[in-house]
């Protein structure tokens, strides 16, 4: 088949790994593949998608969308590119691939599938989603509880939705974790640690006004390390210079092997205001770690049922009850343990990531209904 995958960016996060990893699977099962993304090239030191993408002899195509007022002439460049290619199958990732995917492909005869990776809170991408996805053949959501907002909020039928969750290879390497005196902390101090985007929707800057200051009172040998980039940046660093604390709070940037440095904290904390299915998880379950995280998208459906997974989670916006939450899993080493390789189990039993590939090879070789008009 010749296959078509359309995202927003491939600077490295989440859904830009799944679907890297996506792009270099149908590759190898002996599919045609091109991968275009909306907005400019990654730069260094963020090529990480894109080189993975070269190793495996995916050619990548880049627009020039930057801000909203591009999208027009990107849906036209897309268009272009599309008949050129001749698609069989188009799979879309993310909120801006998806409408740009159904405008550029509409007049071709080829089956579309769009990605709901979050989801989406404001009404008129709700409006728009559902537009687009009465264009596709499907429209794959990366959790049970994204497809039920899709269904419930954003009014999308049920038949038109599939569910695929997010997977992750178990890491094979035994090799040592690397040691965080290289950011300040001194040797052996336990770490909590947050790896994400420094954006609005992961919560990470109501999380330090509300929690951190009494979070690391009660935990006096703990440091808390934000692992990131993004627009909140600045804000979390006046933050943390005025929390009584701040000396054990520290904002480390983006880093480029996240997996190594959530092996050497002692867990991962999730603040997320909405989430869909959280990749930081899947890479802290994929190595043994426990986590702590808002009962948001997806969660649940990760960490399942019992003990240790009530263990790591508190009911979503609750502060309070996050800090509480942090502090007794922080102070049970047993418990942390349990916790780890409960995780550890979830991932080999549910989430490795060749399983959810395969899943999504299978839709577009099934016959399928029209594309939508």
């Amino acid at each position: 088949m010749r296959i078509a995958l359309i995202i927003t960016e491939l600077n490295p996060g989440g859904a830009e790994k799944c679907f890297t990893n996506l792009a270099c699977f149908l590759k190898q099962a002996g599919h045609s593949v091109a991968v275009w993304q909306l907005g400019p090239p990654p730069r260094e030191p963020k090529k990480i998608l894109t080189r993975q993408l070269e190793q495996h002899g995916i050619a990548w195509h880049s627009g020039s969308a930057r801000h909203a007022w591009h999208f027009p002439q990107t849906v036209h460049w897309l268009r272009s590119e599309m008949k050129a290619f001749r698609p069989e199958v188009v799979q879309s990732f993310l909120f801006h691939a998806n409408l740009a995917a159904v405008l550029a492909s509409g007049s071709l005869p080829c089956r579309r599938f769009g990605g709901a990776r979050v989801r989406q809170p404001e009404p008129w991408r709700q409006w728009l989603q559902r537009w687009a996805a009465g264009r596709m053949e499907k429209l794959i959501c990366v959790s049970n509880s994204v497809a039920d907002h899709c269904h419930l909020r954003e009014k999308i039928a049920r038949d038109r939705l599939l569910v695929i969750p997010n997977g992750i290879a178990l890491p094979q390497s035994s090799e040592p974790p690397p040691s965080w005196q290289q950011f300040g902390l001194p040797a052996g101090a336990p770490v909590l640690l947050f790896v994400g985007r420094l954006t609005a929707q992961k919560g990470i800057r109501e999380f330090l006004q509300r929690c951190a200051a009494e979070l690391l009172a009660q935990l006096p040998g703990h440091h808390l390390v934000l692992m990131g980039d993004g627009e909140l940046a600045p804000a979390l660093e006046k933050i943390r210079h005025r929390c009584a604390a701040g000396g054990r709070i520290h904002l480390i940037g983006w880093q480029d092997t996240p997996q190594r440095w959530i092996r050497a904290s002692e867990l991962l904390l999730l603040p997320a205001r909405y989430e869909g299915m959280p990749n930081a998880l899947l890479e802290a379950m994929a190595v043994a770690k426990p986590l702590v995280s808002f009962d948001v998208d997806g969660v649940r459906e990760l960490l399942g049922e019992g003990a240790a997974a009530e263990a790591q989670i508190a009911p979503a916006q609750d502060f309070a009850a996050l800090t509480r939450t942090l502090v007794a899993l922080a102070s049970a080493p047993r418990q942390l343990q349990q916790c780890g390789q409960h995780n550890r189990r979830r991932i080999e039993q549910h989430f490795q990531l060749q399983q959810q590939l395969e899943r999504y090879l299978h839709a577009y070789v099934q016959p399928g209904s029209s594309s939508g008009t």
